[in-house]
């Protein structure tokens, strides 16, 4: 006996919201592993370096896994998916060197306003009346949280933080145009593998290619098993069962975990802001995960 359409519509949805919790929470680690790599890297050697390990640790579960690898260097969208990501991690580690992890993390929700522009525009995903307060309270407590921190010292880190999250909210989108036809390991090792290539070709130009191999090396590996392999992945599952814009409005949890996981290492101060704007978001969570279950 099959189950009611209901019943497997809310568990898909359920299942959606979950792979893309993990994938926030696993992707936050990233500000602080790359903070600590600016140690002994530059931003283009450490961008290079995430995109390589990345393929690494992709392409061995692959191989794990016994997958086949087809050619998919002739699709334009694929070969557009790895320049977005290449031009998103070299601009996220130019902001990471400039400011601290926290307000990283947190000039990076803007991904949410870029991605609902987005998905509007190109993916032509229509907002339903019950939508339009979850993405207001979202918005708002971004803001909110964005001013609570005042330790930026660099005009520029705040302009490549905030053009890193459009062009990884660019990249999500392609690659939800993509996930239906190929499969989440295949398009993540095309993205990083094309994005390692076009990195590396920058790298040779500006004769960066001596590397202070210290301990930045181990956290960039850890960066990139996190952000380049394990995030993606639970965020590309996750699309499987939940809109883009949803999936995206998950991900306005960022800066709460990467407060969480900066506070060891970073002194950062809770203000009135950063709470009530934390509790705006976790409310909007709330309040779209039952508008979604309702239709």
């Amino acid at each position: 006996m099959s189950k009611p359409e209901n019943i497997v519509g809310g568990a898909n949805i359920n299942k959606g919201i979950w792979f893309n919790l993990s994938s926030v929470a696993v992707m936050s680690l990233t500000p602080v592993l790359n903070k600590i790599s600016m140690s002994t890297l530059t931003p283009l050697q450490a961008s290079f370096l995430n995109a390589i390990f990345s393929v690494i640790i992709t392409y061995a579960v692959i191989k794990f896994k016994r997958q086949t690898i087809p050619n998919l260097f002739k699709n334009k969208l694929v070969m557009l998916l790895g320049l977005t990501n290449a031009i998103g991690i070299l601009l996220q580690y130019v902001s990471v060197s400039l400011l601290d992890p926290v307000s990283v993390g947190l000039f990076g929700r803007f991904y949410i306003v870029f991605a609902l522009l987005l998905s509007v525009i190109i993916m032509h995903e229509k907002l339903a009346r019950s939508d339009i307060m979850p993405i207001i309270l979202t918005l708002l407590g971004t803001i909110l949280i964005t001013n609570f921190h005042g330790s930026i010292n660099s005009y520029f880190g705040i302009l490549s933080a905030i053009s890193y999250t459009f062009f990884f909210a660019l990249t999500n989108m392609l690659a939800k145009k993509n996930i239906e036809n190929v499969e989440t390991n295949i398009l993540l090792l095309y993205n990083q593998a094309i994005s390692a290539i076009i990195i590396g070709i920058i790298l040779l130009s500006v004769n960066q290619i001596i590397f202070n191999f210290n301990s930045g090396v181990i956290s960039i590996f850890g960066s990139a098993f996190a952000s380049g392999f394990l995030g993606l992945y639970l965020f590309y599952e996750g699309l499987k069962y939940i809109s883009f814009r949803n999936a995206n409005l998950i991900r306005a949890l960022n800066p709460i975990f990467v407060f969480i996981f900066s506070f060891p290492f970073f002194k950062v101060p809770m203000t009135p802001s950063f709470i009530l704007g934390g509790a705006l978001i976790i409310i909007s969570i709330l309040w779209l995960g039952i508008a979604s279950r309702k239709k």
